[in-house]
């Protein structure tokens, strides 16, 4: 099995990586090194002794996508690729909307040109906005209170609608502090 890690050289996506090689998979890096380098890309495959297929892309760029699902059998993608600083989201929220829910909609229309429909999404916690008490739950309400953090949500309905209409997609949201 295959699978497509966008983001795949950032400190999240690299540590995926190992899991995943190490678990059996091939996986595939779309990054397009704005929040990531290189060098941990490299540092992951002399931890697994193997070499990860990488292309320098954005996945707002459709068409280098479509000539990696063409280029490679693709089962899965597990999306990490996006803009991520909440501070910065504020300054400016016209990059965070068109890189995170921008991306994830040309993301989504390829894969399901290629009939590639298991996604996990690398949400955010920040979804819940200021919540009143801590551990966060997730039946919490949802109240995303900055760009980055509505970025989040908006792919988030998104994907639960593109589900609805299609339940042979096969989804997952991860919600997480990073």
């Amino acid at each position: 099995m295959t699978i497509l890690v966008t983001g795949g050289a950032g400190y999240i996506g690299s540590h995926a990586c190992i899991e995943l090689i190490k678990s059996g998979y091939k996986v595939v890096v779309v990054d397009n090194l704005c929040n990531s380098s290189l060098e941990s890309l490299r540092r992951v495959e002399s931890l697994v002794d193997c070499n990860i297929p990488f292309h320098k892309a954005d996945v707002r760029d459709k068409a280098t996508l479509i000539q990696v699902f063409e280029q490679y059998s693709i089962d899965a993608v597990i999306h990490f690729a996006g803009l991520k600083a909440v501070e910065e989201s504020v300054v400016k929220p016209i990059e965070y909307y068109d890189t995170n829910v921008g991306g994830t909609l040309i993301l989504a229309e390829v894969m399901r040109e290629f009939d590639c429909k298991t996604l996990v999404f690398s949400s955010s916690a920040t979804v819940y906005g200021d919540p009143h008490t801590v551990p966060i739950k997730e039946e919490f309400p949802l109240l995303a209170t900055n760009p980055y953090g509505r970025s989040k949500l908006i792919i988030e309905e998104f994907l639960q609608d593109v589900f609805v209409s299609d339940d042979s997609w096969r989804i997952g949201l991860l919600r997480y502090f990073n």
